[in-house]
């Protein structure tokens, strides 16, 4: 019975990450701070096989701007979701395997955002 069980919670384990895209690594580098503030470089990067021909970018927590010109090189979708830009898929998406885009931000308060993609077409 512990056989079969471990079999089933292994095989359903696997199939759950073979549906799951991760094909989207978010790396965030601090490129400022200053009283209660800090700026963000932010660089998506395509690590799947596909090149991405749109996503939408998710503020989980944590993202405070005062102005909406303190987040650039994405477009707001509103809601802290915001969207690769139109001349990425004019240009034939985000290349697979290593292709990049860089966004940045400043927050006002000295901690990271916490960023997830969603939607994402290939």
């Amino acid at each position: 019975m512990f056989k079969k069980l471990l079999f089933f919670t292994l095989t359903f384990a696997l199939f759950a990450l073979a549906i799951c895209d991760n094909s989207i690594k978010i790396t965030q580098t601090l490129s400022s701070a200053w009283e209660g503030h800090s700026t963000w470089n932010v660089v998506i990067e395509n690590i799947g096989d596909k090149p991405i021909f749109g996503a939408t970018i998710v503020a989980e927590s944590g993202l405070s701007l005062e102005r909406p010109d303190n987040l650039w090189s994405l477009d707001s979708l509103g809601n802290n979701r915001f969207g690769l830009p139109s001349w990425i898929t004019q240009n034939g998406g985000l290349k697979a395997f290593n292709g990049t885009h860089t966004f940045g931000y400043t927050n006002a308060q000295p901690t990271s955002a916490v960023f997830s993609a969603t939607d994402i077409r290939y």
